[in-house]
């Protein structure tokens, strides 16, 4: 789970892979990573992402000026236990923490961790039932 989102939430949702999210600033100063769909709502429901998920970042011209990063820019999601922290890490190893992210920043999950096992598993459990059937073992 992220830090920010926990203390002021009853509900949280998991990131899923493909999801389209963006920044919302909270009333009590904090940001919130909510679905796209709700940016604007008044109380979104937060959505965590969990430690080393992938997202794509799109900066606006003016975005990306200020905070020193390329228009298109993939970044790790890190949950910092000392001090707690939820930060955005890229490849040059600079850091974000997701409180200095712009209100309504967009950004799309490409990878959760853990995700990328299960399809691989259940590929796997697939393509075993087709041979069972091919060979007649299953009766």
């Amino acid at each position: 789970m992220c830090w920010s989102s926990t203390e002021y939430a009853n509900h949280i949702e998991e990131a899923k892979t493909g999801q389209r999210l963006g920044s919302k600033q909270m009333p009590w100063h904090s940001n919130w990573v909510v679905r796209e769909s709700e940016i604007d709502a008044p109380r979104p429901c937060p959505v965590c992402l969990i430690d080393r998920t992938r997202v794509l970042f799109r900066f606006s011209e003016s975005e990306q000026a200020s905070l020193h990063l390329s228009t298109e820019a993939e970044a790790d999601f890190r949950m910092l236990k000392w001090p707690k922290r939820d930060v955005f890490e890229f490849s040059d190893f600079k850091r974000i923490k997701l409180g200095d992210l712009p209100h309504g920043l967009i950004f799309d999950v490409l990878v959760v961790p853990g995700s990328e096992q299960l399809s691989t598993v259940l590929d796997n459990e697939a393509v075993q039932h087709e041979e069972e059937e091919k060979e007649g073992t299953i009766s």
